[in-house]
């Protein structure tokens, strides 16, 4: 019974995610050293109110990717995780993470399209 309401709850978060329409796969390949990520390939999505999220392609987790992310987070409308989570360290930078700037930039691309 659990597997059953634990598919059921995954395909409708899969439903969800892949019906938006403002939705973008990237590649580590892609940004080379500028990569952020733990995971080697992440989708970013425009949501209403311009919030910006970055979602995990295997678990479909969500993580903000701004303020306007992170106040619907806060408000309940919608669920993730801190983005602190998938943030890789950036190395030249000791005890700073990588910047998120051309992430961001591209996200925003999905709100005007």
């Amino acid at each position: 019974m659990k597997s059953i309401l634990l598919g059921i709850t995954l395909l409708a978060t899969a439903t969800n995610v892949l019906a938006a329409d403002k939705l973008v796969n990237i590649t580590k390949l892609e940004y080379g050293k500028q990569w952020a990520f733990t995971k080697e390939e992440v989708m970013l999505q425009c949501r209403s109110g311009g919030a910006l999220f970055v979602l995990n392609n295997s678990t479909l987790m969500q993580y903000p990717l701004n303020e306007a992310a992170q106040a619907q987070v806060k408000a309940g409308r919608q669920h993730a995780q801190s983005l602190d989570v998938i943030l890789l360290d950036d190395t030249a930078n000791p005890g700073h993470k990588m910047s998120l700037v051309p992430f961001r930039n591209r996200a925003k691309q999905l709100c005007v399209n």
